[in-house]
């Protein structure tokens, strides 16, 4: 009976220690995912917004990661890649 509360109580205290362990990285992974989900509606809005002259963003992971990641410094960027790049 002892040694089946005890087993039970280190099971109990290894998922405690594996919870601990894999919080941090899967913090990390949620908050990369929430930015490149954010970066990727910014992209989305202004493409609706710039519609009508003509003017898009490629919206792919990729690029609503750069956005995501960098915030404004990036959306710059894939506005001068696109000026850059652009074949008419």
């Amino acid at each position: 009976m002892a040694g089946t509360i005890l087993g039970i109580l280190f099971a109990i205290f290894l998922i405690f220690l594996v919870g601990q362990a894999l919080w941090g990285p899967l913090r990390l992974l949620l908050r990369l995912l929430f930015r490149v989900a954010l970066g990727g509606l910014a992209l989305f809005l202004i493409n609706l917004a710039a519609y009508s002259s003509g003017w898009s963003l490629g919206l792919n992971p990729a690029s609503a990661a750069l956005v995501g990641v960098l915030g404004v410094p990036g959306l710059l960027l894939l506005g001068a890649f696109k000026l850059l790049f652009h074949s008419y």
